[in-house]
């Protein structure tokens, strides 16, 4: 099992936050910055598969400022050696899918090939209706109705992946969708002669047939890909399917354990290898009174506030629950184990029926930082380290 951090980069921590405008303070931003830099670096000793960041953007609250995951991974994968690093993930319909392509295969180049991608759909109206507004219907979901603008996600989702994979995987591509012609009809290329010569891609009369991403990824390869978070049936078989790893972060064992039982299904029947990627918040502390405390005062800070209100409390429901009959508090979050807490023992207990309940591939822990003071963080990651994941996997050192 491999064991990375999943990221919602928090600029001050709650009372900083509480003061207003977190997220347009260059003294918490450069806090943030130093503070992951020492966390990843750790973790880069110790044998962690990876680190992940989301892509949400104008969050001026300072509660998960995560803008460009691609440029936040350049940057703390420059400050690092062994570990990968990631988007969990870049919105997908919100995209120009071949600038994003080529970012990524920029910065795995420049990472000498530790890096992974990982692609969503988006929620976050504020911003994915103001970047994807230049494609008709995204700029508002009132106008076509919520069943129709997910559907035109969804669409936008599946049509931007396949060019992204076609962009990875082949010198020079073609494309056309009811969204995109790639590259656009009958566009004349005035050097068609030199390209003819030196490359690919031109017709005997000039024009464009195909184009390629330059550079590619690191060595050409496919990066890993992850789906963050996969919470129904069938976007957990789509990504079995398409050599995809998904991210469940549903806690009832029951419906968790039927999306694995079609994950493995889909997997046989395309031939393709099962994997399967978990998160939870983990907090781990001398003794379960201070870690209960700090967890307390952690990341639930963040989920209550600004997850529960978009329904992401459908994580933690039961079968007859919707998301917004559950109690939207601490207690919740770690009576159903989304967040995991306590002394090295208790989280270990803990880890143990979850790996047998819920068997992973990856587990990848849900990261706040700024709102646990540092020395508590990195006591944390020493805990993590050499008392608890040593027990689930031989890859931390």
């Amino acid at each position: 099992m491999e064991v990375g951090a999943f990221y919602l980069p928090v600029v001050g921590n709650q009372q900083e936050i509480e003061k207003g405008m977190a997220g347009k303070r260059t003294d918490l931003y450069q806090q943030m910055l130093k503070e992951v830099t020492e966390q990843v670096q750790y973790m880069d000793e110790h044998g962690y598969y990876g680190m992940g960041t989301t892509e949400h953007h104008f969050h001026i609250e300072g509660e998960e400022v995560s803008t460009n995951p691609v440029l936040l991974n350049l940057y703390f994968g420059m400050q690092t050696k062994n570990m990968k690093f990631g988007q969990l993930g870049n919105v997908l319909p919100s995209h120009n899918p071949i600038r994003l392509a080529e970012d990524i295969a920029m910065v795995d180049q420049m990472l000498g090939g530790r890096s992974f991608a990982g692609f969503a759909r988006g929620y976050q109206p504020r911003w994915v209706a103001t970047l994807g507004q230049q494609i008709d219907g995204m700029a508002s979901e009132d106008e076509l109705g919520a069943e129709a603008y997910d559907a035109l996600k969804k669409e936008l989702y599946y049509d931007h992946f396949e060019i992204i994979k076609k962009a990875w995987s082949q010198d020079t591509f073609s494309h056309k969708s009811k969204h995109w012609e790639i590259p656009p009809a009958n566009t004349f290329w005035a050097t068609h002669d030199v390209t003819r010569r030196y490359g690919q891609g031109v017709d005997d009369k000039g024009y464009l047939t195909e184009i390629g991403i330059a550079p590619p990824t690191y060595e050409k390869r496919t990066l890993e890909l992850f789906q963050p978070f996969s919470v129904s049936e069938s976007s957990i078989v789509w990504a079995q399917e398409n050599g995809v790893t998904p991210i469940t972060i549903i806690t009832n064992t029951e419906v968790a354990q039927s999306h694995i039982r079609a994950a493995k299904e889909a997997a046989d029947k395309c031939g393709k290898p099962y994997k399967m990627g978990m998160t939870r918040e983990v907090v781990v502390a001398d003794t379960d009174e201070e870690a209960y405390e700090i967890a307390r005062n952690g990341g639930s800070y963040i989920w209550c506030n600004f997850f529960g209100p978009f329904g992401f409390n459908a994580a933690v429901a039961n079968p007859g629950e919707g998301p917004f009959d559950v109690p939207n508090n601490f207690e919740t979050m770690e009576e159903r184990g989304l967040v995991i807490c306590g002394s090295p023992d208790t989280v270990k207990r803990k880890l143990e029926k979850l790996f047998v309940d819920l068997p992973c591939d990856y587990f990848w822990l849900f990261t706040y930082n700024g709102l646990i003071p540092q020395s508590k963080m990195m006591r944390h990651f020493e805990l993590l380290t050499e008392q608890v994941l040593p027990h689930f996997t031989d890859k931390i050192t």
